[in-house]
């Protein structure tokens, strides 16, 4: 049985809902009703999810434009939007619900956008948990992903900060990017709620002083190191140019990596930035064609990616082509729009070398339509190693949670998973791939 609301709201799209005050304040004391939530007025928008955690995509890109959910949200005086499980309603008296957030950028589904996988993947791991009959502290538990769609912006990502606060969860899954990871932070440390984000990479995510915060993936330091390591040993090439996207984490990346470079004595021909939301390349590119470069290194993600590879290829550059991980295309392993030459470094060991990954693999694909990407993997073990350091503990509390995962090893479908004392991955793993006849090809491997 699914829980059932007191009104109907108003934009319902698939299971996707913007709520207008008036029906978060309805939502919400139902809730209280229900589960004892305790909550408090703010603003945000989420994504109700079901227990079979199906989501019609193609119907939620449609829903709303990004300019007009602004507006709404930012008119709102209200807004904490919760995601429930079917079928909580009758349990609630004799089970404890465990709330675990998930926080993304979804918005219009486009190419390259990992978020919709990422979500899925902690579904799958929630899905799993909720079969086993878990017992914490004496009673059985069921677990509920709560879904916001901060729409990778980090003022929304602190309006989703503050929902998740007032749903009492225990942990949140997220943030997708490293502004609105860091964005989020402060409030989740003065609840003393676990942030473990499986996307966000930038080193200042874990680099200024916060015990809570937990990061899945190498830092960019450490990425800096590799990338500046196979431009100078696998693609041997002398003049760079680079190319970010005016982020926290692709600035960070592209100066550490640029540092490295002239470590090494390379030249850098071009150093350009644009917007983080730019899809126009041409007087960019021109200026990089115009240095002549042998190898041109990018950060752009999701949607720029297509922008940016295909302006490469229009504009005839003839340099080679270096990206990370959030420039992987969602054909991955067939290398889509980049052309034959190309090289990407993923975070992560090659699927053949994940223990027990066949097999979720095989459940991800019976039950979500989402692209299976590493990220949802990484996801899917942040969710597991949440939970993991519910059961060694024997509680929901986060502050005893945060003290957990600290000292934890756990083994995860991605490897091992340990943290340093500033939350960032111990020996992260990452695998370099090489663009050959259409298909991405294991060329080398660090850490893990």
């Amino acid at each position: 049985m699914a829980v059932r609301l007191p009104f109907s709201p108003s934009r319902p799209r698939a299971d996707f809902y913007l709520f207008t005050p008036h029906e978060t304040a309805m939502y919400a004391r139902t809730l209280r009703r229900l589960f004892g939530i305790v909550s408090r007025r703010t603003s945000g928008t989420a994504t109700p999810v079901s227990a079979r955690g199906r989501l019609n995509e193609h119907q939620h890109g449609g829903f709303m434009s990004a300019s007009r959910s602004r507006r709404r949200i930012l008119a709102s005086a209200g807004g904490l939007l919760l995601a429930t499980a079917a079928r909580l309603a009758p349990a609630a008296a004799r089970e404890q619900i465990v709330n675990i957030g998930f926080a993304g950028g979804f918005g219009v589904k486009l190419q390259s956008n990992l978020s919709f996988g990422a979500r899925d993947g902690a579904l799958l791991a929630v899905e799993e948990a909720n079969q086993r009959n878990i017992v914490i502290g004496g009673k059985p538990v069921r677990f509920a992903l709560l879904v916001v769609d901060d729409q990778s912006e980090p003022n929304f990502a602190r309006i989703a900060a503050n929902s998740f606060v007032a749903a009492n969860v225990s942990g949140v899954i997220g943030h997708n990017t490293t502004d609105t990871s860091v964005a989020a932070t402060p409030i989740y440390a003065e609840a003393g709620i676990p942030q473990i984000s499986p996307t966000s990479t930038g080193r200042s995510f874990t680099s200024r002083g916060y015990r809570n915060v937990f990061q899945l993936l190498g830092h960019s330091d450490i990425t800096a190191n590799h990338l500046a390591d196979i431009t100078e040993q696998t693609i041997r090439a002398r003049r760079v140019a680079v190319l970010d996207n005016a982020t926290q984490l692709g600035q960070s990346l592209a100066e550490g990596y640029i540092a490295r470079l002239r470590q090494a004595g390379m030249t850098i021909v071009a150093r350009e930035s644009v917007g983080g939301k730019s899809s126009d390349f041409s007087a960019t590119l021109a200026r990089i064609k115009a240095a002549n470069p042998d190898l041109m290194f990018f950060t752009a993600v999701g949607p720029q990616v297509v922008a940016l590879v295909q302006s490469h290829q229009r504009m005839g550059l003839d340099c080679k082509l270096l990206a990370t991980g959030g420039g992987v295309n969602l054909e991955f392993p067939r290398t889509g729009l980049y052309p034959d030459g190309s090289y990407v470094l993923l975070h992560g060991l090659q699927v053949e070398r994940r223990p027990g990954y066949a097999e979720f693999e095989k459940n991800y694909r019976r039950k979500y339509e989402s692209a299976l990407t590493a990220y949802t993997m990484f996801s899917y073990d942040a969710v597991g190693m949440l939970i993991d350091a519910m059961r060694r503990v024997d509680s929901t509390d986060p502050k005893l949670l945060t003290a957990e995962l600290h000292r934890m090893q756990y083994r995860g479908i991605s490897g091992p998973i340990a943290f340093a004392a500033d939350g960032s991955q111990v020996n992260p793993p990452y695998t370099l791939y090489r663009a050959a006849r259409d298909i991405w090809q294991q060329a080398r491997t660090f850490g893990g």
